[in-house]
């Protein structure tokens, strides 16, 4: 028999994602088109309720509470604990979910009429379907991730929400983002009963199998390196949500850490949700669209500038670039090699681009509807790595929007563009030869996290 394993509360184990990165985007983008509503604040963020709410996950010191949870007038399960209190006769008010295996069809039973199913665009199309299936009410939120890719596919308009790496985490930063201060908190306990139970009942992929040890609060528990790491993330997360008041009921390695847990700043604010805000309204877009297709010389004008990409990128040592604004794509026509274009208002080159060594904005910041310049502004700081070269155009234009207005919705001088530039990029040269102001800039090293509106 192998020897168990021992761990130190102290060590930061390696844990990886159940399913690789890749099919997470692609179930992501497949959640994206279903037709259902999307997670939304409150109207009034900044007015919360005290009344406790249940906060109910799947651990093994279910067991022994579950029948505290019959009095709460809101409950939030998740995994399998929705199930669990269906067979005792207590109703759920959501139910969260966000593994992205297809088994939590299994685990989640039969959808309920009377829940409303708060499932993350992470999880398995086999689970959309069967509460889809069902008549169920759904709305869809989004898991927040740093990583690159993960926040380019985000849709823009809707929220991600971030928390810890377990969906009782998750709840309750949901609970929290919908309001709720107060929370009990019933079966989060990072460790197992025995040699083979790790939640309240029997579970179709993760009973059994081997554990390891830990000593906390002077007790030793019997859990994985993956459920220990989870169950430390619970003191970040409350750090994270500063005025959220959480009980943990039961008895389990989650309950003892958090225990003598003291709240790093408890006048800190963490983030609970990101929203990428839209870019261009859809009427805009549809009005540009209709004038790339009226007007044969609209969004020709990138070639012209290929002799200075060209210098530019060589002095990068970089074929990598991205035409932001390309219009009907000249300058990707007059360049030796291909390069990356992105328009909203050319079908085919409108998907939210990718970062390039050297990003090209040539005659498009003036068209920029004025309340969306600081998020185009935070987009392109985004997909620029290294380099940005912007040319931005002071008066007016000859062409004209269906509306009547003139289709440089910006004209303003040099000094109020860079003024506009600053908090995105650290500003280079400035060559000003009215009407146009070239612009070079580089990312500021400072902004980790681009369009993005934080509650």
């Amino acid at each position: 028999m192998a020897a168990v394993k021992v761990l130190d509360p102290a060590t930061k184990y390696k844990t990886e994602y159940c399913i690789p990165l890749w099919l997470r985007d692609e179930q992501i983008k497949v959640a994206c088109e279903l037709p259902i509503p999307r997670l939304q604040p409150p109207d009034n963020p900044k007015v919360t309720s005290s009344e406790p709410v249940a906060i109910v996950c799947f651990g093994p010191s279910l067991h022994d509470t579950w029948e505290q949870i019959r009095d709460y007038k809101t409950i939030f399960t998740c995994s399998g604990s929705h199930k669990f209190l269906l067979e005792k006769g207590i109703l759920p008010t959501y139910h969260v979910e966000v593994d992205p295996r297809e088994h939590k069809v299994t685990l989640l039973g039969e959808p309920h009429a009377n829940v409303t199913y708060l499932p993350a665009s992470t999880c398995h199309p086999a689970y959309f379907a069967h509460i889809m299936g069902k008549g169920a009410k759904v709305v869809l939120w989004h898991v927040f991730s740093d990583d690159a890719e993960a926040h380019r596919i985000l849709p823009r308009g809707e929220w991600a929400l971030t928390g810890g790496s377990n969906v009782g985490l998750r709840a309750m930063t949901i609970a929290r983002f919908l309001g709720h201060t107060v929370h009990h908190v019933f079966g989060m306990d990072g460790n197992q009963r025995d040699d083979v139970h790790k939640h309240a009942a029997p579970h179709p992929i993760q009973d059994g199998g081997g554990h390891s040890l830990v000593t906390v609060g002077g007790r030793e528990w019997k859990t994985t390196p993956a459920m220990m790491e989870s169950a430390k993330q619970t003191l970040h997360e409350l750090d994270m949500m500063p005025d959220v008041q959480a009980t943990f009921f039961g008895d389990g390695l989650v309950q003892t850490l958090v225990k003598d847990h003291v709240r790093t700043d408890p006048l800190a604010k963490g983030f609970l949700a990101f929203n990428r805000p839209e870019l261009i309204s859809a009427e805009y877009r549809d009005m540009n669209a209709a004038l790339h297709r009226s007007r044969l010389d609209y969004g020709v004008g990138g070639g012209r500038h290929a002799p200075a990409i060209l210098a530019l990128a060589e002095s990068l040592k970089t074929t990598s670039i991205l035409d932001y604004g390309c219009g009907k794509g000249y300058l990707a026509r007059a360049l030796p090699f291909p390069i990356w274009e992105y328009d909203p208002a050319i079908p085919g080159k409108d998907e939210s681009p990718r970062p390039a060594d050297l990003v090209v904005c040539l005659d498009v910041l003036e068209h920029i509807e004025p309340d969306k310049v600081r998020f185009v502004l935070d987009d392109l700081r985004r997909v620029c790595r290294r380099v940005g070269y912007f040319i931005i155009h002071t008066g007016p234009s000859g062409k004209t929007l269906a509306d009547g207005r003139n289709a440089h919705l910006i004209q303003k001088p040099k000094d109020w563009w860079v003024a506009k530039l600053k908090p995105h990029f650290m500003i280079g040269k400035v060559y000003d030869t009215p009407p146009l102001v070239q612009v070079v800039v580089a990312p500021r090293p400072d902004q980790k996290i681009a369009a993005a509106v934080a509650v």
